[in-house]
């Protein structure tokens, strides 16, 4: 049985990023959509999956790379509607995107320093 190593566990804070990215991006989208209520993903679903990946020993428990990440869409009811019935705040979007661009961005950063550990430790130090 293989272990799960890091660069899999980091690999379910991209697949989070990633799909809450494309919900938040959808909100700016329909910033003038009448009726149109902000939505973003649970954020038990990231902290469960965390959770399965940290105790699972195989890949394959989670099906890293393979949208093995299940989220549930929710409406955000904080943001009040404007007059058409429209619940996106441009502001409140725009800082959401951006917190979640600069967390997605530290995983990845992390990911790209295990891969180049595990380069190293192949290569035996020369780099080749």
């Amino acid at each position: 049985m293989k272990l799960l190593g890091t660069v899999d566990r980091l690999a379910v804070g991209l697949d989070y990023h990633q799909a809450r990215h494309a919900i938040l991006t959808a909100n700016l989208a329909n910033v003038d959509t009448p009726q149109y209520r902000a939505r973003d993903i649970e954020r038990t679903d990231f902290d469960d999956a965390l959770k399965i990946a940290m105790n699972a020993t195989d890949a394959s428990h989670i099906g890293v790379g393979r949208g093995g990440l299940q989220t549930k869409v929710i409406v955000d009811e904080t943001t009040p509607a404007d007059a058409d019935g429209n619940a996106v705040s441009l502001d409140k979007e725009t800082v959401k995107i951006t917190a979640n661009s600069v967390r997605y961005e530290t995983i990845s950063t992390l990911v790209q320093a295990q891969l180049a550990m595990m380069s190293y430790a192949a290569t035996d130090g020369r780099g080749v």
